[in-house]
């Protein structure tokens, strides 16, 4: 997703205060000084104020309304991010543009209003001074939602990027019993892997080509491995993310592991996605005995099964076709 991030609060003072000193210097000289000193004062603080609404405005808008995302985007966020954390403090920093708007406005105005007297220079460096030292303060307490805000769109921008329209394959089986091996096997570019709060081992995506198409192939550690009760709710949401998927679910095979236990998790998941095709892929049968090849197979008998080994590439052979 092609999120903004905001810059921390120092570094948004200091670009704005930078902006209104370049805008103060451009300002052109008056018959009086007290009116060249005004009119830059005024100009400082006016070219401040937009950058800072500009900045923040551009973020808070540029943030997509999560109830607005495809429903495989939206489960995958609310999976993520804690949507109404950073709802509050995206409000939070929307409030405050209004605050240095009017902010602005009233010190312009204090300004424009500041008749040429004797002494009156000091008082319009008085209402600057008093503006530029208000504004930073009310900047700087937005260091909080800030850091959520850019916290939650790192997280966003990471994920990855799935046509939710088109075929995809979901890896699927056991731990240890070879996905990752298989992801970089047949896909033709280093997968991508993203840190999620569901898997400490990141959501792995790789792409094959297709008639000219990348066609993704996800594997989600720590989500299709083990049983639905030993998983917390942010599994659950993510494994609702990928039942918005259209493709296939490849569900992988060691035949040196407990075949009963993996009929199981099998089971499970193919209630969890009744809408999906299921292939079952039997894999390490290059370092398997024959016969536990063979029980393997016939642990799975009525799927469409393939088989797998380090020198094979049958896998990728059935995906592109």
């Amino acid at each position: 997703m092609n999120i903004n991030y905001i810059a921390e609060p120092t570094i948004l003072i200091d670009a704005a205060f930078s902006r209104g000193r370049k805008a103060a210097s451009q300002y052109p000289s008056q018959k009086k000084p007290f009116y060249t000193l005004k009119g830059k004062e005024i100009a400082k603080i006016d070219a401040s104020a937009e950058y800072f609404m500009e900045t923040l405005e551009k973020g808070v808008k540029g943030f997509p309304s999560i109830d607005k995302l495809d429903p495989f985007y939206g489960d995958l966020v609310t999976s993520i991010i804690n949507v109404d954390e950073v709802r509050k403090n995206i409000s939070s920093i929307y409030s405050v543009t209004k605050i240095v708007k009017k902010m602005r406005m009233n010190s312009i105005v204090l300004l424009k209003q500041l008749p040429y007297r004797q002494g009156k220079e000091k008082e319009a460096m008085e209402i600057s001074r008093r503006y530029f030292g208000r504004v930073a303060s009310v900047i700087k307490g937005l260091k909080g939602p800030i850091a959520v805000y850019n916290d939650a769109a790192k997280k966003m921008k990471e994920l990855p990027k799935i046509d939710v329209k088109e075929e995809c394959f979901i890896l699927a089986g056991l731990p240890n019993v070879g996905k990752s091996t298989l992801l970089s096997k047949v896909t033709d570019s280093k997968p991508e892997i993203a840190a999620y709060p569901f898997t400490t081992k990141g959501l792995n995506v790789g792409h094959f080509m297709k008639k000219y198409l990348p066609v993704p192939v996800i594997d989600t550690p720590g989500l299709l491995d083990r049983p639905l009760l030993e998983r917390n709710k942010i599994e659950l949401k993510a494994i609702t993310a990928l039942q918005h998927l259209k493709g296939t679910i490849l569900f992988v095979v060691d035949p040196l592991d407990d075949l009963e236990k993996q009929k199981n998790l099998f089971a499970e998941i193919k209630k969890l996605f009744s809408e999906k095709g299921f292939v079952i892929v039997i894999n390490k049968t290059d370092i398997a005995s024959e016969q536990q090849t063979e029980e393997a197979k016939d642990a799975f008998k009525g799927y469409e099964i393939i088989i797998e080994g380090k020198d094979l590439s049958t896998l990728r052979k059935y995906l592109v076709g």
